[in-house]
């Protein structure tokens, strides 16, 4: 096991921020929750999968909501609690089930989701292990590759920022899950926190992906190593992914809209240099999730679309899209997983309402 050092917990939110495909999350906010943990002289363990024993109790923590929080109005003269919800969800779902977490899991890939089980961790004195159940972020509970192996959900703990508490025993399936959870998110400012997916490692380890906090934090070096060289950072996460750049553009139109406990976006972009002659839209349901070139069906989820300002090199999250803007947009892959035709059929184009077959991100590349 190891201990993250402050620059290697950076480099993996970073990594994250990047691999959120802009959701999961602000990285700021993700430092800032980290922050306050290595203030209080905690810190994260990282655990390689090898290392946990199979009897090892684990849990998935994380947060549920839009991208815009609402407004505390909402809470007006209620007491906030007193830990952090992610704490207390870990917390009461072990107190249901009478037993101790040995090892905590992320639930996503995110700027913030990857603090949301890191936090709890450190403050818990759990390892975190080096995996992850997507390997991007995504904004249903469904798109989970739990679901694809069918691993139960539930019992879940749902936990609001006032400490309002609600145990989920049994729920039908993982659609059932993400519209129950997400009422209560769009009760509580748009956002609660979750724990669930309770197992011994043994039951978990050949389902998840290994090594999925590793590569966030090798995507996340080789950006910040771009930056502090002057280089392309957004063509040195590609490098580090195995992607590839989509287009470079400006911001020419961007809409969004909050509804129903997720933020919608539209971002259309003309392109420069070698896209000159081309136009890019890129469509969004927290994360990004479709896109065209020139009206043509381009790159798609499942694999990730994750954008970088032209200005900053910096990873972009939803809704921060500026007319004007200049932007590089880049594919990676997703993980094998989500490549076959159950995780096509639960996160691609079809399941939000496209009549588009998904395409490898590798097919779309060469045929360019």
């Amino acid at each position: 096991m190891h201990t993250l050092t402050w620059d290697e917990i950076d480099e993996v939110l970073v990594g994250a921020t990047i691999m959120g495909c802009g959701g999961g999350g602000e990285l700021a906010e993700g430092r800032e929750l980290i922050r306050r943990a290595y203030e209080e002289g905690r810190a994260v363990t990282l655990a390689a999968p090898h290392e946990l024993p199979d009897e090892t109790l684990v849990a998935c923590p994380y947060g549920v909501g839009g991208l815009i929080v609402g407004d505390e109005a909402e809470y007006a003269g209620l007491n906030w609690a007193n830990e952090h919800p992610g704490v207390l969800a870990v917390r009461a779902l072990g107190a249901h089930l009478g037993c101790e977490f040995g090892a905590l899991i992320t639930g996503e890939l995110g700027g913030t989701s990857i603090a949301d089980a890191f936090y709890p961790a450190a403050m818990l004195g759990l390892p975190v292990v080096d995996a992850d159940p997507v390997g991007r972020a995504v904004p249903e509970l469904e798109h989970s590759i739990f679901n694809l192996h069918g691993v139960p959900i539930a019992p879940q703990a749902v936990v609001n920022e006032l400490g309002d508490t609600v145990i989920i025993t049994v729920v039908a399936d993982d659609r059932r899950s993400e519209a129950l959870v997400r009422a209560l998110a769009v009760a509580s400012r748009n956002v609660v926190w979750v724990a669930d997916h309770a197992m011994p490692w043994g039951r978990m380890k050949d389902v998840v992906i290994p090594g999925a906090i590793s590569q966030a934090k090798h995507v996340g070096r080789a950006f910040r190593q771009a930056v502090a060289a002057g280089e392309d950072a957004a063509a040195a996460a590609v490098a580090a992914a195995g992607g590839g750049v989509l287009f470079r553009g400006r911001v020419t139109a961007f809409s969004w809209e909050e509804k129903d406990g997720f933020t919608w976006g539209e971002l259309e972009l003309t392109g420069q240099g070698a896209d000159a002659e081309a136009t890019y839209r890129v469509w969004s349901k927290n994360e990004n999730l479709m896109a065209w070139r020139d009206g043509a069906p381009d790159v798609t989820a499942p694999d990730l679309i994750c954008c970088f300002s032209g200005e900053t090199g910096e990873p972009i999250t939803n809704p921060h899209h500026e007319v004007g803007l200049s932007v590089t947009v880049v594919g990676l892959p997703a993980a094998d997983a989500w490549r076959t035709a159950r995780g096509v059929a639960v996160l691609g184009p079809r399941h939000f309402g496209f009549d588009i077959d998904y395409v490898p991100l590798e097919d779309r590349l060469s045929a360019r």
